[in-house]
C-alpha cells in the first residue's frame, strides 16, 4: 500500500511540472511588452518581393497602438496608424493607411522576435495580397560612442569622433528624436558638432550642426538590433563660410555604442 501511495505521488508531481511549462513551447509572452522601436519585414506569398514596416509601438495592458512607415517593394509607401492587441504570446495588429489596410497576426518567439502571416486589403491603392512577416525590436540608441570615418574623397584619410547620443521617449510615432554631441582631435573639416537626428526601425540619421546652428553634414546608416553599432555613410557639406571654410568630405562610417 505504501509503495502505491509513493508511486501516485511521483506521477502527480511529474504532471504538475509538465503543466507548468516543462515541455517548452519556444514562445515568449507578448505581455512582456511590445512598447518600443520595431523593424518588420513582409514577404509576399510565392514571390521574393519584400516590404518593410518601421516605427514605434506602445502597449497598454492588452492593447497596442503606434505608427509604422511602409517602404520597400510597394507602390503605396506611407505612414499608417496601428491598432491591435495581445493575448499571451499571440499578437494581432492592423496598420491603417490611406488606400490600404495591413493586417498582421503572429506570435512572439523565445528570442523576442515576432513571426506570422499578413494580409493587405487594398482599396484603392496597391493590390490585395497575403504573405509572411517577421519583426525584431531595436533597443534604444542611447549612450557613449566611438566613430571611425573613412574618406572616399581623400585616399588614406581616416579620422575619429567620440560623443554621446540620447534617444527621446517613445511617443508611438514612426520615429524618435536623437540628440547629442561629438568631438574629434583628427577630423579635417570640424572638431565639434551637435547631433539632431532620428531613428525609425534600424534607420538612423545624425544631422550635424555647429554651435551656431550651421549645418555641417550628415551621417545616415543602419543600427544593429542591440543598438551596439551603426554602419553607413557620412557627408560633410561644402560651406564656404566658417566654421568649415570650404572643407568637403564624404565616405563610410562605423559607430560603436556603449549604453
Amino acid at each position: 500500500m505504501s509503495m502505491k501511495l509513493l508511486m501516485t505521488g511521483v506521477i502527480v508531481s511529474a504532471l504538475s511540472l509538465s503543466s507548468c511549462g516543462g515541455g517548452g513551447s519556444g514562445t515568449k509572452s507578448a505581455n512582456a511588452g511590445l512598447s518600443g522601436n520595431w523593424q518588420m519585414s513582409l514577404q509576399r506569398d510565392q514571390t521574393t518581393s519584400i516590404k518593410t514596416e518601421a516605427g514605434f509601438l506602445v502597449q497598454s495592458g492588452n492593447s497596442v497602438t503606434g505608427s509604422l512607415l511602409l517602404a520597400g517593394a510597394t507602390n503605396c509607401a506611407g505612414v499608417g496608424s496601428v491598432q491591435g492587441g495581445v493575448s499571451g504570446s499571440n499578437i494581432s495588429i492592423t496598420v491603417s493607411q490611406v488606400g490600404q489596410s495591413i493586417n498582421l497576426t503572429g506570435a512572439m518567439n523565445s528570442d523576442g522576435s515576432i513571426s506570422g502571416d499578413y494580409s493587405i486589403f487594398a482599396s484603392p491603392c496597391g493590390s490585395t495580397q497575403t504573405g509572411a512577416w517577421t519583426a525584431q525590436q531595436i533597443q534604444p540608441l542611447s549612450g557613449s560612442f566611438q566613430g571611425t570615418f573613412t574618406s572616399t574623397t581623400t585616399s588614406g584619410l581616416i579620422f575619429h569622433f567620440s560623443g554621446m547620443v540620447t534617444q527621446a521617449p517613445n511617443t508611438g510615432a514612426t520615429a524618435a528624436n536623437l540628440s547629442g554631441t561629438m568631438t574629434s582631435t583628427d577630423a579635417p573639416c570640424f572638431t565639434t558638432a551637435s547631433i539632431s537626428g532620428s531613428i525609425s526601425g534600424t534607420a538612423v540619421v545624425f544631422n550635424l550642426l555647429s554651435s551656431e546652428g550651421v549645418a555641417l553634414g550628415q551621417l545616415h546608416g543602419t543600427a544593429s538590433p542591440d543598438a551596439g553599432t551603426i554602419t553607413g555613410l557620412y557627408d560633410f557639406l561644402n560651406s564656404q563660410a566658417g566654421p568649415m571654410n570650404g572643407c568637403e568630405d564624404l565616405g563610410n562610417v562605423t559607430v560603436s555604442l556603449t549604453p
